[in-house]
């Protein structure tokens, strides 16, 4: 941890991770049992790789940034169990290459981009053979994806992750725990599938359900979805679940969320305009 840091491009959010502490608790949680394999997203400079490959884990970090990937490339030598791919993470399937490695199974782990939060952990339902994911996020974000449905602070992170997934909290970080400093504190989140009775199958159409909701949080359940599906779906929807359609979508729970997925057109179509 004491190597001379690279200077951090603030077009790809690049914030790296000096704390021991916090990287055996992360070496904790990746590395809990079962023993799995490890994609890492965005290793920068090998915090967690390097250690990783030194336990004897087997590890394929994605690294945008062709200069960091390289340098942690010849950091980890000719180690045969781990890997650096010098790709955007967007663009990659995990498992397909979870698939062409012959991995059954993989823990998913990184210090993500805080302007790519969303599309990471949306995504993370999608992923079969994703076992676990240990993923450090802005801590204002990480609350709201803990939050239960049914209180003030839950919205669609909340409600679609633990609709697939179980989360948990395994520590909060600190601004001091990188370099440069961030301006907010951070949060190390755990996700382990889950299967939730009555959880939708077509998670996209959930996903646009949730989406069209909580578009205006101010308004009621039965404006909001009139908006996205008209009115006369919307009515149709709020009689078919049985949900009050006077309330506000924090309040509801996730049973709640179900019966209205399951009563939802199908498809998820939204009316014109609002897609």
């Amino acid at each position: 941890m004491a190597q001379r840091l690279p200077r951090a491009r603030r077009s790809l959010g690049q914030n790296f991770l000096v704390s021991p502490g916090v990287v055996e608790r992360i070496l904790d949680a990746v590395a809990a049992p079962p023993a799995l394999p490890v994609f890492e997203i965005g290793p920068g400079t090998g915090a967690l790789t390097l250690p990783l490959a030194a336990r004897g884990a087997l590890v394929a970090a994605f690294e945008i940034d062709r200069a960091l990937a390289g340098r942690l490339e010849a950091e980890l030598g000719k180690n045969p169990r781990a890997e650096v791919v010098n790709a955007d993470y967007r663009g990659i399937d995990l498992d397909a290459e979870a698939a062409a490695r012959g991995w059954t199974g993989y823990v998913l782990a990184g210090n993500i981009p805080y302007l790519l939060t969303s599309t990471i952990l949306l995504g993370l339902p999608g992923l079969a053979r994703c076992r676990r994911a240990v993923i450090m996020v802005q801590r204002e974000v990480g609350e709201r994806v803990l939050a239960p449905p049914g209180s003030r602070r839950c919205g669609i992170l909340s409600v679609y992750l633990q609709a697939y997934l179980a989360v948990s909290r395994v520590m909060n970080v600190g601004a001091g725990s990188f370099r440069p400093r961030p301006k907010v504190d951070s949060v190390v989140l755990r996700f382990e599938p889950t299967a939730r009775e009555g959880a939708p199958r077509d998670r996209g159409a959930f996903l646009a359900l949730l989406k069209g909701a909580f578009a205006q949080r101010r308004k009621k359940l039965g404006n909001a979805l009139a908006a996205a599906y008209g009115p006369e779906a919307a009515t149709a929807l709020a009689a078919g679940s049985g949900v009050d359609a006077g309330r506000r979508p924090e309040e509801l729970t996730l049973e709640e969320w179900f019966a209205l997925a399951e009563a939802a057109p199908a498809g998820g179509t939204l009316s014109d305009g609002k897609r």
